[in-house]
């Protein structure tokens, strides 16, 4: 199986992805939220990479929340943003989600060419791990980054999926994603690794520490949630 991680959002492209399975991280934090919504009730997922589109579309819904963020604050005028803490049963179960965030959404935009979409993040590392193995498929693992660059938390995901990976099929691999698996094997605590790069420390000044504890904990769902066709379900 051949398993290729691209390192940010504009990476993903029709050329890169298509015709493979691809996953889409974005710990911190939009598909931690995704995962979470889902986990709590919430109907379905649509999501969107530009503000304009996320409002016109959620009013074809009789039962949505607009959901998203800027800079990792909630945007204006929106339910609800990016905090996985604030997605509760109460709050999400049985509503449909329209969600916009600064990287995630437009990396799956970018990856919409795929066989297969799913959703990954540390919640879900096992599960989407016994997904790719079953599916059994080129795979290309998507890290949303920050702004178009490298970022460690989504990239240290990534290698941590490959490291599960490896435990069971003889991979093809560059030495980019080589690279990545060894960093995964270093076998130390994630918030160890990922102290003080740069979007980790960022959300910390913003007040968002509890989000980082609750994104950068592993296996705390079962759910290998799936894009198609412009939406998200379990």
């Amino acid at each position: 199986m051949k398993v290729t991680i691209l390192p940010s959002a504009i990476e993903a492209n029709k050329e890169n992805t298509e015709g493979k399975t691809v996953i889409v991280i974005d710990v911190l934090r939009a598909t931690s939220v995704m995962i979470t919504a889902l986990e709590n009730g919430a109907k379905k997922i649509y999501p969107f990479g530009a503000i304009e589109d996320t409002i016109e579309k959620s009013k074809t819904s009789k039962n949505f929340l607009l959901a998203g963020e800027r800079k990792g604050l909630k945007i204006e005028g929106f339910d609800l943003g990016n905090s996985p803490l604030d997605y509760t049963p109460e709050v999400v179960s049985g509503k449909e989600i329209f969600m916009t965030t600064s990287n995630g959404t437009r990396a799956i935009e970018n990856s919409k060419y795929a066989k297969d979409l799913f959703i990954a993040s540390y919640l879900n590392l096992t599960a989407i791990s016994k997904k790719i193995l079953e599916l059994n498929n080129d795979t290309v693992i998507v890290c949303a980054g920050t702004n178009n660059e490298y970022s460690l938390d989504d990239i240290l995901c990534a290698g941590l999926i490959v490291k599960e990976l490896n435990k069971y099929v003889n991979l093809e691999i560059s030495d980019f994603t080589r690279g990545t698996l060894r960093i995964a094997e270093l076998d130390l605590p994630v918030r160890k690794i990922l102290a003080g790069s740069k979007h980790f420390e960022y959300l910390k000044s913003i007040g968002y520490e509890r989000d980082l504890y609750y994104c950068l904990s592993i296996d705390n769902s079962s759910l290998t949630p799936k894009y198609k066709n412009g939406v998200i379900e379990k």
